[in-house]
């Protein structure tokens, strides 16, 4: 019989996944529902040794003997600090340990009950990969356990041998072991590509999250050739091509998704705008989704990762044949069909007008930086010139910075023209990264005034009154001439539709630091946003 506690199920099914079946076990209480489902199980060769330190030796000879990790388990406290020395000598002999510790929970950490001192963090840098699992009380928490512990299982044995330390919360009671039957728990294996998975899938999917130009530059002709949907943004940098599909927000809005059907996902790039995507690949069934990383990371985007390929993705790339996949039609036919209807929209003098207009001018060979929150959204609805390169700050997407990073990248470059898209608050905010000496004179910037965080307005649920406009979506009635011409910027405004023609042109013909303001009517904006989300195809 096994333990009723979630995270001790899971462990156990991923232990048993991943191979680590010799367990040492020392005696305590908090351990116990450990110890008696490892004992339960029979897969599990259990090893009793009374002192936690002979316990962590014992554990480092069996696993030298068998060439494999092997785990020792004690209860909370104290006892996990007499396993240091087998620890230090695990890491510095690059021997597969596995620590498993019995833990109070947090909540009594400090609080002067037995046995509890802060666990966590006890070995310092002499472990590979600690990570103290939750006590699972929802799906999120399911799946942030079984994610903790794979990650922590891959590390022991990623490149060379080395001890893991995985911490196990357990609060009372914690005697109930009667559990007849372990979940059958995801394992995320670190493997090579299985070429005739790729070769067998009927419906397979390639995603790209962001890359440099450079980057996408390599892999742009490999992935056009592969014959399935690949599903991309303007930060991707891939440019336009019949396969790649870089509406997918919009139709999985529109469409009927469940033609979408997956068998195979392969993620590969930084990240991703779209939380559609995010949330479609998230819930679609799909059998396998493999993250391609040149560092082996076990990333999660989609909370459904089987495999973590450890390649460069143009070396991965390289390996796959042509496939033909019937559905790609599919994915050409709703890009195809929602781009009509958004060809339809009236925009009329709104943020998406103007970024439009503003994309479709762009010189060729030129750098666009997007903002985050609405402007780099905006601009995945409209086509973007293939010379083009696209940067955005997505790392931690963030509206601190923007404005800095054009600069700082223009200065760095002064033959080739920089536009910035920026909303009023990422303006406003690092307004002062034009408070250079030496401004960039190859430096473009198109602010979208609306006044306020345009994002916020429009999140689902939000309650529209005084303190939410002043709090929580920032309210201003500012401008930016004041400031942007006492720098020497030459300036231009719009307020109507009969006046963006002359601010684009002006910064395409500038020949100097140019600002174009564009002061949009927010009430406006939310309507043609409206307008957009009906979409339907």
């Amino acid at each position: 019989m096994y333990s009723t506690k979630k995270n001790i199920q899971q462990l156990l099914s991923l232990m048993e996944q991943h191979g680590v079946t010799d367990v040492v076990l020392s005696p305590g209480s908090r351990n116990m529902p450990l110890a008696q489902s490892f004992a339960a199980h029979p897969s599990f060769i259990c090893h009793a040794v009374t002192d936690e330190r002979s316990a962590g030796f014992f554990a480092i000879g069996l696993s030298l003997n068998k060439k494999r990790p092997a785990a020792v388990c004690v209860t909370s406290g104290s006892a996990l600090l007499n396993l240091a020395s087998a620890v230090s000598e695990a890491y510095y002999q690059q021997v597969p340990l596995l620590v498993i510790s019995a833990d109070r929970p947090a909540a009594w950490i400090g609080q002067m009950d037995g046995q509890t001192i802060p666990q966590t963090g006890v070995f310092g840098t002499l472990v590979r990969k600690e990570v103290s699992l939750p006590e699972p009380a929802n799906e999120t928490d399911i799946w942030h356990c079984n994610r903790l512990i794979n990650e922590a299982l891959l590390e022991l044995t990623h490149h060379v041998g080395g001890p893991v330390h995985i911490n196990v919360p357990i609060s009372e009671p914690f005697f109930d072991c009667t559990e007849t039957q372990l979940p059958t728990e995801r394992a995320i294996k670190r493997c090579a590509p299985d070429i005739e998975k790729w070769q067998t899938a009927h419906k397979p999917l390639i995603i790209v999250g962001q890359l440099q130009k450079t980057e996408a530059e390599q892999l742009k002709p490999i992935l056009s050739q592969l014959g399935c949907p690949i599903l991309c943004e303007h930060i991707s940098n891939l440019g336009s091509h019949p396969n790649f599909i870089t509406n997918t927000d919009l139709i999985l809005n529109s469409a009927d998704t469940k033609q979408f059907t997956l068998d195979l996902v392969i993620y590969l790039g930084g990240h991703i705008v779209s939380k559609r995507i995010k949330n479609f690949i998230r819930t679609a069934k799909t059998h396998q989704c493999w993250r391609v990383d040149a560092e082996g990371a076990c990333t999660d985007t989609f909370q459904c990762v089987t495999h973590i390929i450890e390649m460069q993705p143009k070396d991965f790339l390289q390996m796959l044949t042509p496939v033909n996949c019937n559905w790609l039609k599919t994915w050409q036919d709703a890009s195809k069909n929602v781009e009509a209807e958004i060809q339809k929209l009236d925009f009329g003098f709104t943020p998406f007008s103007i970024v439009k207009q503003v994309l479709k001018q762009i010189p060729p060979q030129s750098t666009i930086v997007l903002a985050n929150s609405s402007v780099v959204r905006y601009a995945q609805l409209f086509s973007l010139n293939t010379d083009i390169e696209v940067l955005c700050n997505r790392g931690v997407n963030g509206i601190d910075g923007t404005l800095s990073t054009a600069v700082g990248y223009a200065s760095a470059n002064p033959n080739k023209k920089v536009f910035v898209m920026i909303g009023d608050l990422s303006f406003f905010y690092d307004m002062n990264a034009l408070w250079q000496t030496n401004l960039p004179q190859n430096l473009r910037i198109v602010l979208i005034n609306n006044g306020c965080g345009e994002i916020f307005r429009v999140l689902p649920g939000l309650p529209k009154n005084a303190d939410t406009e002043r709090f929580v979506m920032a309210s201003h009635n500012t401008s930016a001439k004041g400031w942007t011409e006492s720098l020497g910027i030459e300036y231009q405004s719009a307020k109507s539709t009969s006046e963006i023609e002359k601010c684009i042109g002006l910064i395409m013909q500038s020949q100097k630091t140019a600002l174009a303001e564009f002061f949009s009517n927010p009430s406006t904006d939310e309507s043609v946003f409206n307008k957009i989300q009906n979409l339907r195809i």
